[in-house]
């Protein structure tokens, strides 16, 4: 991971605080957080300093002004209970869980998401529940790129199907475990099915009950397709947001395929982030994550971690 200078980092957040400023200099201006909502992170974000160090991390993400964090694995830590006190001890709310779902052993991931005080047991890639499982520990680096790029892989109407019955069978475990299953899409949920999407295949195969959905705003856009058109197509079942920017991209962009965009600071990227939440507003969103994709080319992930937050808290309300 590349790194920039001390100057030229605090050059740059400068001039995000200066945007953060203007709320100061012009009285009449509101500023909060977008949604009215608290700003929360997907700790991928930062998985390296997770993975390293995370109580140290959470200390930083909650200095930083992050109110609610969602995670993706526990890193240096060993279990739910730890990294649940480490959040506690640092004023962080955890409502989302991205976790593995195994459909013949579905408690184990239960328990860790109600041990974090979670609301949402999150899977961010449902497709893995209905393809061949595999070890990547130990598998080849063919294998492993054969395999996940079969995930990533354009969605037909039949991996929509029987998707969307694996996604009802989480849901309703989830919910006698007083959860709520969601699914965090790519841009293979995009993939054309029937009049639609895949996307809309599973909105409308799923029980509108137990099975919500989580908008990554950025992958949806690069798919080509407006986050605030989704939200609005299929009221009452986003109830989540990850906040993702990208550098502009080509044509045929996409998570698996040749051209993958490289992602970037919040506000820096080609996401309409002001159109958005002019959009969806209003419309039942209860939680909204920041989460970049690497590589972090121009600041370590802690310090856009930082920039993101800044950007975001510098939006009008």
């Amino acid at each position: 991971m590349k790194s920039i200078g001390r100057r030229e980092f605090l050059s740059g957040a400068a001039k995000v605080a200066g945007v953060v400023g203007v709320g100061a200099a012009w009285p009449g201006l509101a500023w909060a957080d977008p949604l009215g909502l608290p700003i929360g992170i997907q700790l991928y974000t930062v998985g390296s300093d997770i993975q390293a160090d995370a109580p140290a991390a959470i200390r930083k993400i909650s200095a930083i002004g992050y109110k609610e964090v969602e995670t993706a694995g526990f890193g240096s830590l060993k279990t739910a209970a730890e990294f649940r006190k480490a959040l506690d001890d640092n004023g962080l709310k955890c409502p989302s869980a991205h976790v593995g779902f195994d459909l013949a052993n579905l408690g184990k991931s239960f328990d860790d998401v109600n041990a974090l005080g979670c609301k949402y047991a999150t899977s961010s890639v449902p497709r893995m529940m209905i393809m061949p499982p595999i070890d990547l520990t130990t598998a080849s680096e063919e294998q492993r790129k054969t395999w996940l790029g079969s995930v990533m892989s354009p969605m037909t109407e039949e991996d929509s199907k029987r998707l969307a019955d694996a996604m009802n069978k989480v849901g309703d475990a989830a919910s006698k475990a007083g959860l709520t299953f969601a699914s965090h899409n790519h841009t293979e949920q995009f993939s054309p099915v029937g009049n639609g999407t895949a996307f809309d295949y599973l909105v409308d195969h799923t029980d509108p009950k137990n099975v919500k959905f989580e908008i990554d705003c950025g992958w949806a856009t690069v798919a080509g397709f407006k986050p605030a058109d989704l939200v609005k197509k299929h009221p009452d079942r986003v109830k989540m947001l990850h906040i993702k920017d990208f550098l502009p991209f080509p044509k045929g962009a996409s998570t698996g395929g040749p051209i993958r965009p490289k992602g970037s600071e919040i506000g820096q990227g080609v996401v309409n982030y002001k159109e958005i939440f002019a959009g969806v507003k209003g419309r039942g969103i209860e939680h909204i994550f920041v989460e970049q994709e690497g590589p972090y080319a121009r600041m370590p992930a802690m310090q856009a971690a930082e920039v993101d937050y800044k950007y975001l808290h510098g939006l009008p309300g």
